[in-house]
């Protein structure tokens, strides 16, 4: 129910955002930067950030033109955790594509983003207990959502940014939350982007 919810007030603002991309001052970027990421899952021993990358593909499309714009993004993430037992360091590893539709509050060459995102993950990950090394194959959900939040200096085409992604659902399915606990995904993200 709660996917339904979030679906329908993302996909709606997804068609109001591509749709106005006639529009004259309506931009195409493309983002590209590092990952830091954890999933906040109780019970998983000696729990540690994982890194990866992101590389996106996104819009800006002014709703007040110099000020507030709508930037829908599409990106591919990797994201999880890392965890160690009995001295062995192993990773959760979540590739995903998460589409974004923050709002961009834009003062002068400094952006401020905030919005929304669904994460919709692309290959299972592969979990083995650590406890009687069983291979867990569907302990996690296929879809997240949460809120995104960021900043980006702009010089002339070329961007800096710095976002942070929470998610706000737990992505452990009832096959593995007696293992590991409950799960929320965190993510900051350090990037470089250029508009066209």
């Amino acid at each position: 129910m709660k996917l339904n919810k979030i679906l329908f007030v993302l996909v709606p603002m997804w068609i109001i955002a591509t749709s106005n991309l006639c529009y004259a001052q309506t931009k195409v970027g493309i983002r590209g930067g590092l990952n830091a990421s954890n999933i906040s899952f109780a019970t998983l021993p000696d729990r540690s950030e994982t890194y990866g990358y992101h590389l996106g593909l996104l819009l800006d499309i002014p709703a007040l033109p110099g000020f507030l714009s709508i930037q829908p993004e599409v990106s591919f993430s990797t994201k999880g955790a890392a965890y160690s037992y009995l001295g062995v360091r192993r990773s959760i590893t979540m590739n995903s594509v998460d589409l974004l539709v923050p709002v961009a509050f834009k003062l002068n060459s400094i952006s401020l983003q905030v919005g929304p995102f669904v994460s919709f993950l692309i290959e299972k990950p592969v979990f083995t207990s650590y406890s009687n090394n069983a291979v867990i194959l569907n302990g996690f959900n296929k879809v997240d959502s949460g809120l995104s939040a960021g900043i980006s200096y702009n010089f002339s085409r070329l961007f800096f940014g710095l976002r942070y992604n929470q998610g706000l659902i737990n992505v452990s399915n009832d096959e593995i939350i007696s293992v590991i606990g409950e799960g929320k995904n965190a993510v900051g993200q350090v990037s470089i982007g250029y508009w066209f």
